[in-house]
């Protein structure tokens, strides 16, 4: 995929609307077009949570991601509810329920300090297509919320994710040693939410 540093996002709204003409930059995120449904999809880059060559995709690994969309909706712009992907890419099933976060120093974790965050999933989506593959996609409320404005709003620090079977009592953990590029992919979204929040006199700033 084309690493995409900057696009420009035309808005969708009709010609009466805030005038459609007028053209929005929107840094550091991806944008992709469903043209059926009329809607234009706003991701953050995926962040990958493994160690992984520097020629594999993150798309190919487990990484997590954060979304929204923007569509007219009776005659007006709208934005969609932001949303987290936690997807898992590895050779054998966990058949996740529950994804936790723990965020900390090692020494912070060592001495049971460090932050967590857990969700629970529903309805995750499977699949085997060279590995298998568990992917979750939820609404960011809760303790999702959380999660997201602790890596925006702290220093970076390591992460540890875990994504659990509470029914089989298993669990896989990832880790990465600094949650920089995370962070600046999902402020980069979190930041062009709120700049179309702005832009279209909208009230529900993340």
């Amino acid at each position: 995929m084309k690493r995409i540093l900057l696009f420009v996002l035309i808005c969708l709204v009709g010609t009466n609307i805030l005038n459609a003409q007028k053209k929005l930059k929107l840094k550091g995120v991806l944008m992709q077009n469903d043209y059926h449904e009329k809607i234009s999809w706003v991701k953050s880059k995926p962040t990958s949570i493994e160690k992984k060559d520097f020629s594999v995709s993150a798309l190919a690994t487990t990484y997590l991601q954060i979304y929204y969309g923007i569509k007219e909706k009776n005659g007006k712009p709208f934005l969609t509810n932001i949303r987290l992907i936690n997807h898992f890419d590895d050779k054998d099933w966990v058949f996740f329920d529950e994804v936790s976060y723990l965020l900390g120093s090692r020494k912070e974790i060592r001495e049971h300090k460090g932050n967590v965050f857990k969700i629970t999933t529903d309805d995750n989506v499977r699949n085997v297509d060279n590995g298998i593959t568990e992917h979750s996609d939820i609404v960011v409320i809760g303790e999702a919320k959380k999660f997201i404005e602790y890596i925006i709003n702290n220093d970076e620090t390591r992460l540890n994710v875990r994504f659990t079977n509470n029914k089989d009592n298993r669990y896989t953990d990832f880790t990465i040693a600094s949650t920089k590029k995370l962070k600046k992919h999902f402020k980069a979204l979190i930041d062009s939410y709120n700049q179309l929040c702005d832009f279209y006199k909208l009230e529900d700033k993340f």
